[in-house]
């Protein structure tokens, strides 16, 4: 007897696109920058978040040839606020207690420092890295 299926589709009606990228420290440790941008004229959307998350979630466990030691989330780019019922930060890293860093927007500073870790929270990427890479350093050298 066969079974019935339902095909279902896995892409998701976004229009944020993100970049990836990775900082090696001198020690030799991953630390994966991942920005997301969203155009300004369109409303923050399930699909959006959703796409965020999964992006997310990959890249903490994508292998380079190893796994990343800490993770830098970008979200300057999108325009509208995040709530607090959206976790954007990935589970193994969590479990790991890896780094992470969230940058946002300078004028979004003040409502991110209410829903996500205070220290998690900078305004740039160059900042980010060098407040992990200062974190990480301190254990080895």
């Amino acid at each position: 007897m066969a079974y019935r299926l339902t095909p279902v589709n896995l892409t998701l009606a976004t229009d944020v696109t993100h970049q990836c990228s990775l900082h090696r420290t001198r020690d030799q440790h991953l630390i994966g920058i991942l920005a997301f941008s969203k155009p300004h004229d369109s409303e923050l959307t399930w699909a959006d978040i959703e796409y965020c998350r999964r992006r997310i979630d990959e890249f903490s466990v994508m292998p380079f040839p190893e796994c990343i030691s800490a993770l830098i989330i970008d979200i300057q780019d999108i325009p509208l606020l995040i709530d607090d019922d959206i976790a954007l930060t990935p589970w193994r890293l969590l479990e790991e207690e890896c780094s992470i860093r969230l940058v946002v927007a300078a004028e979004h500073l003040a409502y991110y420092v209410g829903i996500f870790e205070p220290t998690w929270l900078c305004t740039d990427t160059d900042t980010a890295i060098k407040e992990i890479r200062e974190f990480m350093d301190m254990f080895v050298h």
